[in-house]
């Protein structure tokens, strides 16, 4: 009788020779950017005066049709496709803001597509390469590791890398060694190190199916009724995926910068932003703060946040002395008062929020063996019962004897 080891030996071979074959298909940098820089292409946004908005990257996916994420496309009114001197006009297809993914589609279009990698591929360690249009730098290559898998067990999650994004990298190609594309390069961890993620290529299969559904439910919607189906989907629970976009603005010199807090799990009753650099309790409280993407909104936070109390109501008062626990780690001591409710405007829905006012001082010095110096700090924060979180901040304070730093932070919509 044949052993039973001889029997699988043509099986071990083919798999030795599939493997073999895997690793010589690996392309140097060069090679791999030759092959796929003519399908990653620049994405230009303007208003309805063609005014520009914003600049992202898009990756050729199918014949005329290029993926790009969502908030690239935010509040355009037309957009173009751009590689060195050729642009094309581009039209919307298949909207998924949930997973921040839009599909587009261009006429008389060329450029090759991308071969994508097969599901469940991605493995931590693995060499990666990002190519996009970081900050308007058209044709970049970074290189890097794959450095996490973020997300539910179960289902396809974030890619977290060490290749380099930038503001402009949004909707570029992550793809691996032989130049099979893994995901969509989304966001980076302000002030994070190499923490930057992509959506994973897997969701491009399911992204029309989920468009089609997305704007069946809203033809569905009852006539007069999209107002308050908006405010029910605004404060839907938070899943992975999502984000809260703000802006935040310098009332000293005007510049606005969005601000993403984006979800990367949900555990239990506690869901985790930006890598795990904010982390709040469901109800909205904050738990643990590491890093200041929100300016003060996030540096002079209090423990549990700007609305630590489980209902706050007019007319409550409370006291804080604490040690922030981001970067600075200055004491602050402040009195904190409720006012009346009134309303506030999100994405376009109304909702009623309270006004808490802050009043007191940040010590400077708190740490360094000094006396402690003081400096007055003043801050008001609308809170809305509803979504259980601040839609509006703004703080004032001086640093030193002449800096002055004076901001707010807006949210403008949650993104699904």
């Amino acid at each position: 009788m044949k052993p039973i080891w001889t029997n699988a030996a043509p099986w071990l071979c083919a798999a030795g020779a599939l493997l073999a074959a895997g690793t010589a298909a690996a392309l140097e940098p060069d090679a791999l950017f030759a092959k796929l820089t003519g399908s990653v292409w620049a994405v230009r946004t303007f208003d309805a005066q063609e005014r520009p908005l914003r600049a992202g990257s898009a990756v050729v996916i199918a014949p005329g049709r290029l993926v790009t994420n969502c908030h690239v496309l935010a509040k355009a009114s037309n957009f173009v496709v751009k590689r060195d001197n050729v642009t094309y006009g581009a039209t919307l297809e298949y909207p998924d803001p949930g997973r921040d993914l839009c599909q587009i589609k261009v006429a008389n279009f060329t450029a090759p597509p991308v071969v994508l990698a097969p599901a469940g591929t991605a493995r931590v360690g693995q060499r990666v390469y990002a190519i996009g249009n970081p900050r308007g730098l058209e044709n970049t290559l970074s290189e890097g590791l794959l450095s996490g898998l973020r997300g539910g067990d179960g289902e396809a999650r974030l890619l977290q890398t060490t290749a380099a994004i930038a503001p402009g990298s949004s909707g570029g190609g992550l793809f691996d060694s032989d130049g099979r594309l893994l995901g969509i390069t989304t966001f980076a961890a302000r002030d994070g190190g190499n923490l930057n993620f992509a959506m994973p290529a897997e969701f491009l299969a399911e992204l029309p199916a989920r468009a089609q559904a997305q704007l069946a439910a809203r033809a569905r919607e009852p006539e007069g009724g999209a107002r308050r189906s908006a405010g029910v989907a605004l404060a839907e629970p938070l899943r992975a995926g999502d984000a809260l976009e703000y802006v935040r603005t310098d009332r000293l010199t005007g510049n606005r910068t969005p601000v993403i807090y984006r979800v990367d799990r949900v555990n239990g009753d506690e869901v985790s932003f930006n890598a795990g650099s904010r982390i709040e309790k469901t109800n909205g409280q904050v738990v643990t703060l590491t890093s200041s993407v929100g300016g003060l909104f996030d540096s002079a936070s209090p423990p549990g946040g700007w609305a630590p109390k489980d209902d706050v109501q007019p007319g409550m008062r409370w006291h804080l002395d604490y040690v922030a626990t981001t970067e600075d780690r200055l004491r602050h001591e402040l009195n904190a008062s409720v006012g009346a409710e009134h309303t506030a405007r999100v994405d376009g829905v109304e909702l009623n929020v309270v006004r808490i006012a802050y009043d007191g001082w940040i010590y400077v010095s708190y740490g360094t063996g000094a006396a402690p110096v003081g400096t007055p700090f003043k801050a008001a924060v609308l809170y809305s019962p509803e979504l259980r979180r601040i839609v509006n901040f703004e703080a004032m304070y001086r640093r030193g004897y002449a800096a002055v730093t004076s901001e707010t932070l807006e949210l403008v919509r949650i993104q699904r």
